[in-house]
């Protein structure tokens, strides 16, 4: 057996040991919820896609505690653009991605976020071993872990903590909400769509609508030209851009307008201009579902119900065994959804 393999087994063996070890914090229970001043969610992941997912519960915590200042442990300094424009988020407490090459970032980090106390501390995703680590070693009057409780009626990352969240807080004192969980949301200034308007509006040159394709990732370059040549004879009148990966570099090619930002809030500004999003399960897929730009996200390997967009007129859809015809009709719908077919 490969030594790598062999103690990577072992640190999954161990960590699901101590899984077991993490539990809810209580304590004496508040008697309102303007007590609960000071939150962390705990959510040490580097992937775009999973610091989006955590705007729900930001929004959510938002809600619950108008009042509230919120921190955020994570493992990538993007999250400072991510929630710039949210009020409530205070400071963003950024551990390094791999520790053992960074000691001293780790270190600055760990003493930083030692140092604050909080009402509560909410590890954002049950499956995560160091989420729930980190949740429990942190200086919270109340923790939320997941004690295994996760909520088994909605399997979907983003909403499985705010409905597990809900059934814990009133054991603490805090009157839950009860509303449809929020969608993701970047929450885009207008200068910054007005902005991503003017890029995409410089490529198109016209009002029609635009189709916003990303094919990085996944499928084939054949599959990708089969589905760009269907949708030029579907939607003549339709524009077509090419959304690059960050090796700038196009998978469909033939002429296909293209746009490229390296700034993310920018790229979501583009995405937001354009009427549907086409793309693989990926942070650009809860990106363009951040931008609040209708998604039709592909998946083939990961789970379409832990990962799917969920925004106003997304879809996801498997693409073992999918037909280009059928995925035209998503687009058409998502297009013209006030027309029957």
């Amino acid at each position: 057996m490969n030594p790598k393999n062999s103690i990577n087994t072992i640190a999954r063996k161990a960590f699901g040991h101590l899984m077991g070890c993490f539990k809810n914090k209580i304590g004496e229970a508040v008697s309102t919820n303007d007590a609960i001043k000071r939150i962390l969610i705990c959510r040490p992941n580097h992937r775009l896609g999973n610091l989006l997912l955590l705007s729900p519960l930001v929004q959510e915590l938002e809600s619950t505690f108008p009042n509230s200042e919120i921190d955020l442990l994570v493992n990538h300094s993007c999250a400072i653009q991510l929630y710039q424009n949210y009020d409530n988020v205070n400071n963003v407490i950024v551990f390094p991605k791999k520790p053992f090459k960074s000691p001293i970032k780790y270190l600055r980090a760990l003493v930083r976020f030692r140092s604050k106390n909080y009402d509560l501390a909410i590890n954002a995703v049950m499956e995560s071993c160091t989420g729930r680590l980190f949740t429990s070693i942190s200086k919270a009057r109340f923790k939320f872990v997941g004690d295994g409780d996760a909520d088994k009626t909605e399997r979907h990352i983003a909403k499985q903590v705010i409905y597990s969240l809900r059934e814990f807080l009133p054991s603490i004192g805090v009157i839950s909400n009860d509303a449809i969980p929020p969608n993701l949301d970047l929450r885009l200034a207008n200068e910054e769509l007005i902005h991503g308007g003017s890029l995409v509006y410089d490529i198109v040159q016209n009002a029609h609508p635009i189709i916003c394709l990303y094919p990085n990732a996944t499928g084939t370059e054949k599959w990708w030209l089969n589905l760009y040549g269907y949708l030029q004879k579907v939607f003549p009148d339709v524009n077509i851009i090419e959304i690059l990966p960050k090796e700038n570099s196009s998978t469909i090619g033939v002429g296909v307008p293209f746009l490229y930002a390296n700034d993310v809030r920018e790229l979501a500004a583009i995405i937001a201009n354009t009427d549907v999003f086409i793309g693989p399960d990926s942070g650009m897929m809860h990106l363009a579902s951040s931008s609040l730009t209708p998604t039709i996200g592909l998946f083939s390997v990961t789970d379409m119900e832990k990962h799917k967009p969920y925004n106003e007129g997304s879809v996801a859809i498997q693409t073992h065994g999918l037909k280009i015809n059928e995925l035209i009709v998503l687009v058409e719908n998502t297009l013209y959804p006030n027309i029957s077919t």
